[in-house]
């Protein structure tokens, strides 16, 4: 868990209790990191701007209280020896954060799952999934409920061979995931979801009995892959906490079922980019674990990873 060096905290001063930043704090302490905490002042609507007279003197009011009550959060955390600084932005709130990630050189965005004012339905609001989309560094969504503790902590990998990107980036999670529950002394679980693309088609057009032969196989030569992986850690497919799923809805729904069925806490897990764009989707598990999932989570980026942040986003 020391990998986090340059933690960027955006903070809504509204609200008296900050989960996200309590444990950004406690990262910061056990990585000796620095901390900066952001909030983002949205632009008044056009609307407003017109029909008000000291628009521009109103936007900086707001921005100067804003910036009053991050150095109220600041100072304490300064006193206690932590390097931290405070930033407001003006804008549209993933944008920016996005472009002070880049400015800054910031490897970890540490935020609640979802503001009180998300349009978005779900457990993860319209700018937390803009920025597992698009943010160049690592993202941890804190859920806003509760205090800030993994005592399970999934990890949900997906090994291929001949496949170096994959390979690094499931060793990251690897990493990670048993450093926050060494950390918390907690529980590391470990999951591979699979099955057998385009499963429903093909079955239709076998004999009974052939597609489960098919299914067994790809089984035997799955768990393979899995035991190569993990065999660095010295677990394997049979190893207590060690989940390999068929399932044939999505690999999306039997995490997330996993997820709820072991109570899980945090689950950390890799994006990365597909339809040829570069950063501008996750992956498909990936979004399907994210719209069926009520924890917190990490996702991990490949560093070749490219944002598209200079898109105009909210």
């Amino acid at each position: 868990m020391k990998r986090f060096q340059n933690i960027l905290v955006p903070i809504d001063t509204r609200f008296e209790k900050h989960p996200a930043l309590q444990w950004a704090v406690r990262l910061a302490e056990h990585n000796q990191a620095r901390l900066k905490l952001v909030e983002v002042v949205p632009e008044l609507p056009w609307i407003v701007r017109l029909a008000m007279a000291d628009a521009e003197h109103m936007q900086q009011v707001l921005a100067d209280d804003k910036r009053r009550n991050l150095e109220s959060l600041a100072v304490p955390l300064r006193d206690q020896g932590f390097d931290v600084a405070t930033t407001v932005l003006s804008g549209k709130t993933s944008f920016e954060i996005m472009q002070e990630v880049l400015r800054s050189g910031h490897d970890l965005v540490v935020r609640v799952t979802k503001g009180s004012h998300s349009q978005r339905t779900g457990f993860f609001g319209t700018t937390s999934m803009r920025l597992l989309r698009k943010c160049p560094c690592a993202v941890w969504l804190v859920r806003p409920d509760v205090p800030p503790r993994f005592a399970r902590v999934l990890a949900a990998i997906d090994p291929a061979p001949h496949d170096p990107t994959r390979d690094r980036i499931n060793k990251m999670i690897m990493d990670l995931g048993m450093s926050v529950a060494d950390y918390e002394s907690g529980q590391f679980h470990v999951v591979h979801a699979w099955n057998v693309f385009g499963g429903s088609v093909v079955k239709s057009r076998l004999k009974p009995g052939e597609f489960d032969q098919i299914q067994r196989k790809a089984e035997v030569e799955v768990a393979a892959v899995l035991d190569g992986f993990l065999s660095s850690y010295e677990l394997n497919h049979r190893s207590e906490h060690v989940h390999l799923l068929d399932d044939p809805v999505g690999a999306g729904h039997a995490i997330s079922e996993l997820a709820k069925q072991q109570d899980i806490d945090l689950i950390v897990m890799g994006t990365l980019a597909r339809t040829g764009v570069a950063g501008a989707l996750m992956g498909n598990t990936a979004e399907r674990v994210l719209d069926q999932i009520e924890c917190s989570v990490l996702t991990i980026k490949p560093d070749e990873f490219i944002s598209l942040s200079s898109e105009n986003g909210g």
